[in-house]
């Protein structure tokens, strides 16, 4: 009560001093949850925009593509072909020694040889006259009269030959325009070695690395086309997350609770030592968790256990019954065996005592358990790296280290949203646990 009323007065009292110990308060809070918030603002920022020279604490450009493309992937097709037409808002094409950036153009071509071109977000596409496959979900369409295919990205592989180009305006830099290697009528120059014109119909000349915006794309007597689904399989890494960390709760919970019970109320022979050596033993062994791992590798490779995601469960709770045994003992102790006492009167069994009397009176102590083991099983990546091989074996943390194979080529946006996708569900479950952890110690009591 003291704590309560003097709380206010000693605001009354020293208001600069409350002022300040408020702001520093704020100003730790902002700093610790800086880096999510950043991780936030990168996670609206599209796609290849994280490098910059400032960071920017409210995005000019924010979208949700970065999620969308997580969570739902999209479709890529790869086409050879010799006949081909691409329609598109806007463009850009290099040439040896020229480069025309162009507006609401039309490219067609017909080259004696197939051209590889590649279409990234296929919205649509049609196939007419073609031997379709399936091989390892990729789609294969051979030897096809005609394709159609929208997409926001069209884009040659290498060089195409004969391209030919109309738009309503295009600008062209040229390396050298004292000898431009394309002849085009009308230029009006607006910069150095830049001109543009309007209207124009060009022969371009040699090969054309072509880059078209949201377009449609065309082809007639293709060679193949293969439709790819890329990315979109997050809710099968979070199916596999969710189920390792349920069962790693599920079983934590049915060793923890009698083991704590019996150190905590029961007498025997090294009751006092046992718990506490072995929690030492387990969690700082150093050296000896590595060889640990590689014993249980290789006795794993000789069980033929390895790729499965039901063994890591089993694994992961063996890891935390000590800890958590002596957390939730700590609990029990504060909870008075005269509850037992009643009810081994009453002619209760231990069983019964436990489920009857101890589960409800330490729910606080054993949500908190369970939050501790559904953390522990759903942000395990070591040995979930180490046993599982195979990509639709994968939970969300070895996925996540998936994406960083290649540090050059990482889309640090689309990272971001995996990451705070990823510590979601443990933000749910802390939500949904904070009533019990903040209850009180014990429920009831003894009738008298």
């Amino acid at each position: 009560m003291k704590l309560g009323i003097g709380l206010p007065q000693d605001i009354k009292r020293h208001p600069l001093k409350a002022l300040a110990l408020t702001l520093l308060a704020i100003l730790v809070m902002s700093t610790i949850l800086f880096p999510v918030y950043y991780m936030f603002i990168v996670s609206l920022k599209p796609e290849g925009t994280l490098a910059s020279t400032s960071i920017d604490l409210i995005p000019d450009r924010m979208t949700l593509d970065n999620y969308r493309e997580i969570l739902f992937g999209h479709k890529e097709a790869t086409v050879k072909a010799k006949v081909y037409n691409i329609t598109s808002e806007h463009g850009t094409l290099i040439g040896n020694g020229y480069t025309i950036e162009y507006w609401d153009g039309t490219l067609w071509g017909k080259s004696l040889i197939n051209s590889q071109f590649n279409l990234k977000y296929v919205e649509d596409f049609k196939v007419v006259g073609a031997n379709k496959t399936v091989v390892e979900g990729q789609e294969r369409y051979v030897n096809g009269t005609e394709v159609t295919i929208r997409a926001k990205q069209i884009n040659s592989g290498i060089g195409v030959i004969g391209v030919q180009l109309r738009a309503t305006k295009i600008v062209v830099t040229f390396e050298n325009p004292e000898n431009p290697p394309v002849k085009i009528p009308g230029l009006v120059k607006v910069g150095n070695n830049t001109y543009e014109t309007e209207n124009v119909e060009l022969n371009l000349p040699g090969n054309v690395r072509i880059y078209s915006d949201s377009g449609t794309f065309k082809a007639e007597n293709f060679y193949y086309v293969l439709i790819n689904e890329v990315g979109g399989k997050f809710f099968g890494y979070l199916k596999r997350s969710l189920i390792i960390a349920t069962l790693t709760v599920v079983l934590t919970l049915l060793f923890v609770i009698p083991a704590a019970y019996a150190f905590s109320r029961l007498k025997f022979f090294g009751r006092e030592h046992v718990l506490y050596f072995y929690l030492m033993f387990t969690q700082v062994s150093g050296g000896l968790g590595i060889a640990g791992l590689v014993a249980l590798y290789g006795m794993l490779v000789k069980l033929g256990l390895t790729d499965n995601i039901y063994v890591l469960p089993f694994i992961y709770a063996a890891g935390n019954v000590p800890f958590n045994t002596w957390l939730l003992k700590s609990y029990i102790d504060s909870i008075s065996p005269d509850f037992d006492e009643a009810a081994l009167v009453d002619g209760a069994s231990y069983l019964q005592i436990i489920r009857h009397v101890l589960v409800p009176m330490a729910l606080p102590g054993i949500a908190t358990v369970a939050v501790f083991a559904f953390i522990g099983g759903w942000t395990e990546l070591i040995l979930a790296n180490l046993l599982l091989s195979k990509e639709n074996l994968y939970p969300l943390t070895v996925w996540l280290y998936s994406m960083l194979n290649d540090l050059r080529n990482v889309s640090w946006n689309q990272f971001s949203a995996a990451a705070l996708l990823f510590a979601l569900p443990v933000f749910i479950i802390f939500l949904l646990a904070q009533r019990y952890i903040k209850s009180g110690l014990t429920i009831g009591g003894l009738k008298e």
